[in-house]
C-alpha cells in the first residue's frame, strides 16, 4: 500500500473538473436551445403548413373524419413551434442565453402563456384522437356514434377552447417590472414573478395536482395504456386481414372490401406510430415536473444537469411537434396522392 498521499483531492483540480463541467452543460444547452431548435422550428412549421394544406385538399374529395384530428393538432404543433422559437431559440441565437431583462422580456408573458397553452393543446388533441382509435378498434358500435365528421369538428373547437381556458393563469404568473431601480440611470426593465406564483396553495393545486391530472403524467399513463391495447387490437386485426385476403389473391369485385381493410389497417398504423411519437417525446417532461414537484423547484432549478434535461425535453418536443409530416408521407397513401 502506498503512503505517499493522504487521499486528499486538489481543490484546484476540483474546480477546474466543474468549471469544464458547467461550460460543457451550458454549449450543449446552447446548442439545443439555439441552433437545433431552431432548424426544427424552420423546417417543422414549412412541412406542417404542408400538411395542413394537403388535409384540407383531400377534404374537398370527401376527407375522413380522423383528418380533423390531424388537422387541429398540427395547427396547434405549429403554434408550439414558434412560441419555442420565441421563447428558446432566438435569445439563444442573438445573446447566447435565455434573457430574463431588456425590451424582449415584453413579449416573454405572452409567449410563456402560449408555450404552455399550445403543449396543453396538443396533448388534449393526441389524447382525444386515442380514443377515438380505441373506440374504432376496441367498441366500433360505440364509435359510429360519435365518430360523426360534425361531432369531431366540434369536439376540436371545444377541446382547443378549454385548453385556452386551462391555460389563462399562466399569463398572471409573470410580469414585466421597468421602475424597479429608480436611481439608476440606465434601467432595463426586467421580468420577474408574481404573487400568483409564489402562492402556495396556488401552486399545489394547479402546477401540481391539475398538471398531473390533466396535462403530464396522467394523461402520459393513459396514452402508454390506450396506446398498447390499440396495438394489439392492431395486431389481431392484421393476423385476421392475413386469413381472409392473402396477398397474391386478384383483385375483382368480391375482394376489393380486402384493398379497403389494408388502407385502414396503414391507415391506423400511421396514427398509432403518430401517438406513440408523442408518447416518446412526453415521457422525458413528464419525468421532469415529476421531479421537480417532488424535490421543489428552487433545489430543481439550482442544478446545472437539471436544466440540461429541461432544455432536452424542450427539444424532444419540438421535435416531436416537426417530424408528423413524415409519418404521414411514409404511411399515408391519400397524403401522397
Amino acid at each position: 500500500m502506498s503512503s505517499g498521499s493522504d487521499g486528499s483531492s486538489d481543490p484546484s483540480a476540483v474546480d477546474s473538473e466543474q468549471t469544464l463541467f458547467l461550460t460543457l452543460i451550458h454549449m450543449l444547452s446552447h446548442l439545443l436551445n439555439g441552433y437545433f431548435t431552431a432548424f426544427f422550428v424552420v423546417t417543422g412549421i414549412a412541412l406542417n403548413a404542408f400538411s395542413v394544406y394537403i388535409f384540407l385538399r383531400c377534404e374537398r374529395t370527401g376527407t375522413p373524419a380522423i383528418q380533423y384530428y390531424l388537422v387541429t393538432l398540427t395547427l396547434w404543433q405549429t403554434a408550439l413551434l414558434a412560441n419555442a422559437f420565441l421563447l428558446y431559440s432566438l435569445p439563444n441565437l442573438i445573446w447566447g442565453h435565455l434573457v430574463s431583462q431588456g425590451t424582449y422580456v415584453y413579449i416573454y408573458q405572452y409567449v410563456y402563456t402560449f408555450a404552455n397553452t399550445t403543449h396543453t393543446g396538443s396533448v388534449w388533441i393526441v389524447l382525444t384522437l386515442t380514443v377515438d382509435r380505441y373506440l374504432a378498434l376496441c367498441q366500433p358500435l360505440k364509435h359510429r356514434a360519435i365518430g360523426k365528421k360534425s361531432r369531431v369538428r366540434r369536439l376540436m373547437i371545444v377541446v382547443s377552447l378549454f385548453a385556452v381556458i386551462f391555460s389563462a393563469p399562466r399569463f398572471f404568473e409573470v410580469h414585466v417590472l421597468t421602475n424597479w431601480c429608480k436611481e439608476a440611470p440606465n434601467c432595463v426593465p426586467i421580468i420577474i414573478r408574481t404573487e400568483l406564483f409564489e402562492n402556495s396553495l396556488y401552486w399545489t393545486i394547479y402546477h401540481v395536482i391539475l398538471a398531473m391530472l390533466f396535462v403530464t403524467l396522467c394523461p402520459c399513463l393513459l396514452l402508454f395504456e390506450l396506446t398498447l391495447r390499440i396495438s394489439l387490437a392492431l395486431r389481431k386485426a392484421i393476423a385476421k386481414r392475413r386469413s381472409l385476403c392473402p396477398p397474391n389473391v386478384e383483385i375483382d369485385q368480391r375482394n376489393r372490401k380486402c384493398q379497403t381493410t389494408r388502407k385502414e389497417h396503414k391507415s391506423n398504423i400511421m396514427l398509432v406510430l403518430v401517438i406513440a411519437k408523442f408518447l416518446i417525446s412526453d415521457i422525458l417532461p413528464t419525468v421532469i415536473d415529476v421531479i421537480e414537484h417532488i424535490v421543489g423547484q428552487d433545489v430543481f432549478m439550482r442544478s446545472s444537469l437539471a436544466s440540461l434535461f429541461v432544455d432536452l425535453s424542450n427539444f424532444l418536443i419540438v421535435l416531436n411537434c416537426s417530424s408528423n409530416f413524415w409519418v404521414f408521407i411514409f404511411w399515408g397513401k391519400r397524403f401522397r396522392y
